[in-house]
């Protein structure tokens, strides 16, 4: 289409809709007048003009004051956030994850944060989530299953959650470096304060695996280390992430290959 055609067609639309104005003018005009003529023919005429003039009045005010309004403050710890930690598996195809969101959302549960971890069976989906006070885990269970979630944990939210992950890490592998951290305390703070550490003997580093709510790591040299954490599964990106923490503290903790003489600060 050439420019003076688009001209043309925008000139005819704007007349059309011209006339569509002024037709609609004629006819409020038209019931305008026959209401008028009608309420002169009766005494009862003038009062009515009078109440509803009234009454858009006092709806006016009411409008007002209602927009104008305090909001009011419930009672003390009434719709406190309560922060809870869901983790459920979503089909890998498109879709799968806005659903779940969508769901959550209808229910009134904010998400503070997510990562989503890749599984064989199809993709690990894990929400910090805000919930108001007095919802309980099986709810946000049952509402993460009607969007399409399955093998549904959740758990009440440690302290450490409430860290992004990268500055958790980062921190968590300062700690680690240094000689006087504790095995047990690191992998408390990476997997969760619920978890619980035993040393056991013997072992080999190929024997390292996860499996549901075990863990099991290659510690010092003839020693190995059974994670347990009650309630929630492990997941392959926890258990590399914890061996990886594992080998840092290792490495900070054993002695120095060599030595270098008159490394005092003599030269």
């Amino acid at each position: 289409m050439t420019a003076s055609e688009k001209r043309s067609a925008s000139r005819k639309r704007s007349v059309n809709r011209e006339l569509v104005e002024l037709a609609a003018l004629f006819f409020a005009t038209g019931i305008a007048d026959l209401f008028v003529s009608t309420l002169s023919n009766n005494r009862v005429g003038p009062v009515l003009l009078f109440a509803l003039g009234g009454l858009f009045v006092v709806a006016a005010t009411l409008r007002h004051h209602w927009s104008h309004r305090t909001p009011r403050s419930g009672p003390p710890g009434q719709g406190a956030a309560i922060e809870w930690r869901l983790r459920a598996t979503v089909r890998d195809v498109p879709g799968s994850l806005a659903a779940l969101t969508a769901t959550l959302a209808a229910h009134r549960y904010d998400i503070a944060s997510m990562q989503v971890l890749t599984a064989p069976d199809g993709a690990v989906d894990e929400f910090l989530l805000r919930a108001p006070e007095g919802t309980t885990g099986a709810e946000i269970a049952e509402a993460a299953r009607s969007g399409g979630g399955e093998n549904v944990w959740v758990v009440r939210a440690d302290a450490h959650d409430l860290v992004d992950l990268p500055t958790r890490m980062l921190a968590l592998a300062a700690q680690a470096a240094g000689t006087a951290s504790d095995v047990a305390q690191l992998l408390g703070a990476l997997l969760g304060q619920s978890c619980t550490v035993q040393r056991k003997t013997g072992g080999r580093p190929r024997d390292e695996r996860v499996t549901g709510t075990v863990m099991l790591l290659h510690g010092r040299p003839g020693e190995f280390l059974e994670i347990r954490r009650p309630l929630l599964p492990f997941t392959l990106a926890e258990f590399a992430r914890a061996k990886a923490l594992l080998r840092v503290h290792l490495a900070a903790a054993a002695p120095s290959a060599c030595s270098v003489p008159g490394d005092s600060g003599e030269r």
